[in-house]
C-alpha cells in the first residue's frame, strides 16, 4: 500500500505547475485556494490519529496560538493537524478541560473571596451535625426551582446559633453550582443593603435598580446571614421585600442562611412592617432546613 507521504509527494508533483502558475483573475485565485484546501482535507482525513485527553488549560495545546479562543473547545472535541514531518491528526477530548474553563470564569463572578474559595463539599468535615443538610444540597437540582431556608438550631451550648457551617454550606454549593456550569451569586444580606446604599447616595436611581437587577436575575441566589443588618427603618425590609417577592413570582431558587427562624425573622424586620409579607412568602417558597452543633470557629481553637 503507498504511503500518505508518497501519495503527498506526488500529488504535490503533479500539480506543482498548476501552482506555479499564476491565476490570472480573483475567481481563479478563489478556485485555487479551494482546491488546494480540498487536497489537504482529503490527505489530513487518510491520516493516523492519536487521541489524547486535555484535562487542565494549562496543558492546553494551543496555548500558543494568539488567536486561540476556549469556545473551540465546548463541544468536547477537537482536531489538530500536521503535514510535517508526516501527516498525522491529533483527536483531543477536551470536554474536562473546558469545563474547568468554565468554572474558572463562573467562580470569579460569584461573590467568594480569599478563604471561602476553598470551602467545598470535598474539604468540609461530615459529622452528625450537616450531613444530611449537606447531603441534600450535594443533591439538590436547580433547575426545579424554589428555595433553601437554612436556620440555626440553638441549644444551651450555643445559645446563639453560630458557627455551625451555615455560611460554610453555601460557600460549598457556589463551588458545585459553578461547576456544573449554572451561574450564582453569593453575598451576605449586609453587602446588599451596602450596594443599595451606596446606590442610593449616589443620587440615581438607575444606579440602585442596576443593583437590584443583579440581585433578582441572577439564576440562583444566595443569601447569607439574614436578619443580622438593621433593618427596622422602612428603607431595607422594602428592598429586601422585592428582592424575595420578586424570585418568587419567577420560581428563580434562592438558599438563604440566617441565625433565626422564619418566626424569628418576621419579628427582626417589624411585626407592622414588611415582616409578615417576607415571612409568609418564605415560608411559602423555601424548604426549611436546621443546621445545628457547637461553634466550629470557637473548636478549632481549643
Amino acid at each position: 500500500m503507498e504511503s500518505l507521504n508518497s501519495i503527498l509527494q506526488r500529488q504535490t508533483g503533479s500539480q506543482a505547475s498548476e501552482r506555479t502558475r499564476e491565476p490570472d483573475n480573483l475567481s481563479e485565485r478563489l478556485a485555487h485556494i479551494q482546491a488546494e484546501a480540498q487536497r489537504r482535507q482529503k490527505i489530513i482525513e487518510q491520516a493516523p490519529a492519536t487521541k489524547k485527553v486535555i484535562q487542565h488549560p494549562r496543558d492546553c495545546p494551543w496555548s500558543d496560538d494568539p488567536y486561540k479562543s476556549c469556545k473551540d473547545c465546548q463541544s468536547g472535541n477537537r482536531i489538530k493537524s500536521v503535514f510535517e514531518p508526516e501527516p498525522h491528526k491529533f483527536i483531543y477530548d477536551v470536554g474536562s478541560c473546558y469545563a474547568e474553563v468554565q468554572y474558572q470564569e463562573l467562580i470569579k463572578k460569584c461573590g467568594l473571596i480569599g478563604i471561602e474559595l476553598q470551602h467545598t463539599f470535598e474539604n468540609a468535615i461530615i459529622d452528625g451535625y450537616n450531613r444530611s443538610l449537606y447531603n441534600m444540597l450535594q443533591k439538590w437540582n436547580p433547575e426545579h426551582g424554589g428555595g433553601i431556608y437554612i436556620a440555626a438550631k440553638k441549644d444551651s451550648n450555643n445559645p446563639q446559633g453560630n458557627g455551625t457551617g451555615k455560611s460554610y454550606a453555601l460557600h460549598a454549593l457556589a463551588h458545585r453550582l459553578c461547576r456544573m456550569g449554572v451561574r450564582c451569586l453569593y453575598a451576605r444580606t449586609v453587602d446588599f443593603l451596602m450596594e443599595l446604599k451606596a446606590a442610593y447616595d449616589d443620587g440615581s436611581r438607575d444606579s440602585e435598580s442596576r443593583v437590584l437587577r443583579k440581585y433578582t436575575q441572577v439564576p440562583v441566589l444566595m443569601l447569607d446571614d439574614i436578619g443580622k443588618e438593621n433593618a427596622r427603618s422602612d428603607w431595607a425590609p422594602e428592598r429586601f421585600y422585592y428582592l424575595i417577592d420578586y424570585r418568587v413570582r419567577a420560581n428563580k431558587p434562592m438558599i438563604i442562611s440566617s441565625n433565626f427562624n422564619i418566626g424569628e425573622l418576621e419579628k427582626k424586620f417589624g411585626e407592622h412592617n414588611f415582616g409578615p409579607a417576607i415571612a409568609s412568602r418564605l415560608a411559602g417558597f423555601c424548604e426549611l432546613h436546621y443546621l445545628g452543633g457547637p461553634d466550629r470557629r470557637w473548636q478549632g481553637r481549643n
